[in-house]
C-alpha cells in the first residue's frame, strides 16, 4: 500500500466528554486533507461530509461519506468499526464541522481531525455517493436499481454480490462502451475489490451524465459481502 506522509500544522481543540476523557480536535487545512485523501489512503483514514445530504450530492470530496450533522447519533453502525481510528470531518465551514465533531467525540470516537469547509478551501469534488460496505448492503436490497461488478470477469464468476451484472472497469473504452446502453433513471450500485476500481468507474458514470450513482469504498476484501455463484442455466452449458 502507498504510504503518505504529511507534516500537519497543527491547532487543537480539547474537548471533554460526559466521562470526564479528554479528545483532542485537530484543525486540517483543506490543502493537507486533500493530500492525504489520495488513492491508495482511503483504508487508514475515514472522512465524513457532516453537510445536509442535498448539500453533498451537488458536490463532495472523494471518498467522503455523508452523515448530516443531525444524524450522527442514528448512524452510530457506519462508523463503529472507526472510533479508534482517524476521522477528517467537513463541512461548509469548519466551525460546523467542530460542532459535528464534538458529537463525534461524545459517540465515542478518539481521533478526530476537523478540516476546512467548502466554503473556505477550493477542493477538488465529485458528484457520485460514497459509502460504506453496511450502507451499501441494506441500499442494494432496494427494487429498481442495478448492481454493477466492476472487478474482471474471472473476479465476477469466482462470487459476486447476488443480482450484480459484470462490467469490468478496465479497459476504459471497452467499459464506456458497455455502459452505453444502461437506463438513466435507474440508481447504480457499484462495487470492487477494494473501492478503487468502482470509484473511477463512477466517476466515469458521472462525466456520461449519469446522476443517481452509488459507490462503496469498501469492496469486497475489505467488508464480508455475501459472494455467490450463480449456476451456468442448462441451455447455456457447454
Amino acid at each position: 500500500m502507498k504510504k503518505v506522509f504529511i507534516c500537519f500544522i497543527v491547532s487543537a481543540v480539547f474537548i471533554f466528554t460526559s466521562c470526564a476523557e479528554i479528545i483532542t480536535v485537530i484543525d486540517v487545512k483543506g490543502s493537507d486533507l486533500e493530500n492525504l485523501n489520495a488513492e491508495g489512503t482511503k483504508d487508514t483514514i475515514l472522512i465524513i461530509d457532516t453537510r445536509p445530504y442535498t448539500e453533498y450530492k451537488n458536490g463532495h470530496l472523494p471518498n467522503a461519506i455523508n452523515i448530516p450533522k443531525s444524524e450522527i447519533n442514528t448512524r452510530v453502525n457506519e462508523f463503529e468499526d472507526w472510533k479508534e481510528k482517524p476521522i477528517y470531518v467537513y463541512a461548509d465551514t469548519d466551525d460546523d464541522s467542530f460542532e459535528a465533531a464534538k458529537i463525534f467525540v461524545e459517540a465515542g470516537c478518539k481521533i478526530i481531525y476537523n478540516a476546512e469547509g467548502i466554503k473556505q478551501y477550493s477542493y477538488k469534488t465529485i458528484k457520485y455517493d460514497c459509502m460504506r460496505g453496511v450502507v451499501f448492503e441494506q441500499k442494494i436490497n432496494s427494487p429498481n436499481i442495478i448492481i454493477i461488478d466492476c472487478r474482471t470477469k474471472q473476479a465476477y464468476d469466482m462470487g459476486h454480490i447476488l443480482g450484480a451484472i459484470s462490467i469490468p472497469s478496465i479497459p476504459i473504452a471497452e467499459f464506456e462502451k458497455n455502459i452505453a446502453n444502461l437506463p438513466k433513471d435507474k440508481k447504480l450500485f457499484l462495487y470492487c475489490n477494494v473501492g478503487s476500481a468502482s470509484a473511477r468507474a463512477a466517476l466515469t458514470l458521472s462525466e456520461a451524465g449519469f446522476k443517481e450513482i452509488y459507490n462503496t469504498i469498501d469492496g469486497v476484501r475489505e467488508y464480508p459481502f455475501n459472494l455467490i455463484q450463480e449456476e451456468t442455466p442448462p441451455d447455456k452449458r457447454q
